[in-house]
C-alpha cells in the first residue's frame, strides 16, 4: 500500500509540475519528443495515439490498423531512432494556438519541420498545419 501511495504521489507531482508554467510551445515540443521516444521504444500504439486522428483514419482506410502498419513499416526506422539525438531548434505556435511547427535536427544534422495540430487540447503530429 505504501508503494502505491508513493507511486501516486510521484505521479501527482509530475502532473503538477508539467502543468506549472508550461507554454504552448513547450507542450508542442514535448509532443514531438514523446512521439520520437515512442517510436524508439517501438510502442506503436503510443505512436498512433500521437498522430492526428484524421491521419490515422486515412491510414486505416486501407484495412490495416495504424499500429500494425507502423510495426510493419517502422521497425527498421525505429532501430535507427534515438530520441536523445533529436535537437529542438525552435517552435512556433499559431495565434489561435490550434497549430504549431517544431523545427528539429537529427543526429545526421538534417533539419525538419514537424507540424502539429491541437485535437481535444492535445498536440498531435500531422502533415499540414
Amino acid at each position: 500500500m505504501k508503494k502505491l501511495a508513493t507511486v501516486f504521489a510521484a505521479s501527482a507531482l509530475a502532473l503538477g509540475l508539467s502543468a506549472c508554467g508550461s507554454s504552448p510551445e513547450e507542450d508542442a515540443e514535448k509532443a514531438v519528443t514523446d512521439f520520437a521516444q515512442a517510436f524508439e521504444d517501438k510502442d506503436y500504439e503510443k505512436v498512433c495515439d500521437a498522430i492526428d486522428p484524421e491521419m490515422v483514419k486515412t491510414m486505416e482506410q486501407g484495412g490495416m490498423k495504424c499500429a500494425e502498419g507502423m510495426e510493419e513499416g517502422g521497425d527498421e526506422m525505429a532501430e535507427e531512432a534515438n530520441a536523445d539525438d533529436i535537437e529542438i531548434l525552435s517552435s512556433t505556435v499559431s495565434d489561435d494556438e490550434k497549430t504549431a511547427t517544431v523545427k528539429v535536427k537529427n543526429a545526421k544534422g538534417e533539419e525538419n519541420d514537424v507540424k502539429l495540430k491541437k485535437v481535444d487540447d492535445e498536440w498531435k503530429i500531422t502533415m499540414g498545419a
